[in-house]
């Protein structure tokens, strides 16, 4: 009885400690078959004997990446170890198939050493080769370089005490020359109040003058005009600083008709130059009839009467057709009783407007 239960209690340890050894299978990646393959080609190279070192690395991080599992960046660092270990023993298996691989392999190390001593202007022992040469350029260099680094410090060295002399007289003049720009600065701005001054004291007199040479080229204008219209061709009114009002009642028309009558070529043209008189001035023609028949139709003769004017007078002028406002007003505006008939031949009228520039 005791023997069965020795058995038993035997048989449950050995489970318990197979359950404590198990260890959860780890899913490899494809990445784990293939640096399999390239170290299997290695090993066929001989990497396992003449690259140990790299040899034991590699199967150390494939090992645990095996066991352990790994991220994707870890497996591909594991795949750069296998390329590099597989070119390495391809190298060297090309080496041993060479009869003088060493020899080439030893030529080609001095030549690169030759060519890095070129570089830096040193000169190889013609004694030496392989490490003993490239030991022997590293003191050289490593000593060189040490050189410099004295040179350098000490024309750092020497450098600060000159900025250390030199220092005290720029703060001295920095602070002279600033001094001087503010004066100067302060000196150009005084000028320049009393230029603007004087500028503008010149412009108000330039502008006074002009003003006054305008008024009195108006003026003059204005006179020449009154003077050309008689009393039976019309009159000129003033009309507030800026407004003049040619009254024509010179100009005459068929009965109901908007043709002008023969004979009226001189009294265009006075109107003609008065319009040249006032360069940039704007013109309007007015229409008046008196109050015989319609309204209507007296607005309508009204406004063709003034159309057929300013028509022609943009056609004397060589002005485009429209640039003469018009407008007809029939008999809403006389300017004298339509009782008599010398009233109505006074309502019969142009009017010419001409508004002058301020």
């Amino acid at each position: 009885m005791k023997r069965r239960l020795g058995i038993i209690l035997l048989a449950l340890l050995m489970l318990t400690v197979q359950s404590s050894w198990a260890v959860e299978e780890v899913e490899l990646p494809p990445a784990f078959e293939e640096i399999k393959a390239i170290q299997k080609q290695a090993k066929k190279l001989g990497a396992k004997g003449d690259l140990p070192s790299a040899w034991r690395q590699l199967d150390s991080h494939l090992g645990y990446a095996e066991n352990n599992g790994g991220t994707e960046a870890q497996w591909a660092k594991i795949r750069e170890e296998a390329d590099r270990l597989l070119n390495q023993a391809a190298f060297m298996n090309k080496i041993r198939e060479k009869k003088n691989g060493y020899e080439t392999l030893l030529g080609r190390f001095d030549q690169a050493l030759q060519e890095i001593a070129s570089l830096n202007r040193q000169e190889l022992d013609p004694l030496l080769s392989g490490s003993p040469q490239a030991e022997y350029l590293m003191k050289k260099l490593t000593a060189r370089n040490f050189r410099r680094q004295v040179t350098i410090d000490s024309l750092t060295v020497a450098n600060r005490q000159l900025d250390s002399l030199v220092g005290g007289r720029i703060a001295a003049q920095d602070s002279q020359i600033t001094s001087l720009t503010v004066e100067v600065r302060a000196l150009r701005q005084k000028l320049w109040e009393t230029e603007l001054r004087a500028g503008v004291a010149e412009a108000d007199r330039s502008a006074a003058e002009t003003v006054l040479t305008q008024k009195q080229q108006r003026e003059a204008s204005v006179t020449t005009l009154l003077n050309s219209i008689t009393t039976d061709e019309g009159e000129v009114l003033r009309v507030g600083d800026n407004r003049l009002v040619m009254r024509l009642h010179g100009i005459s028309f068929g009965v109901n008709s908007s043709q002008l009558k023969s004979g009226q070529d001189v009294l265009l043209a006075k109107i003609s130059d008065a319009l040249n008189l006032f360069p940039g001035a704007q013109a309007k023609v007015e229409g008046h009839t008196d109050d015989t028949g319609t309204r209507k139709a007296n607005l309508l003769l009204s406004r063709r009467r003034a159309e057929t004017v300013a028509r022609t007078l943009e056609s004397m002028r060589g002005w485009a057709e429209g640039s003469i406002k018009t407008e007809g007003f029939g008999p809403d505006r006389p300017v004298a009783l339509n009782d008599t008939s010398a009233g109505r031949a006074k309502n019969r009228r142009i009017d010419l407007i001409i508004d002058l520039p301020e």
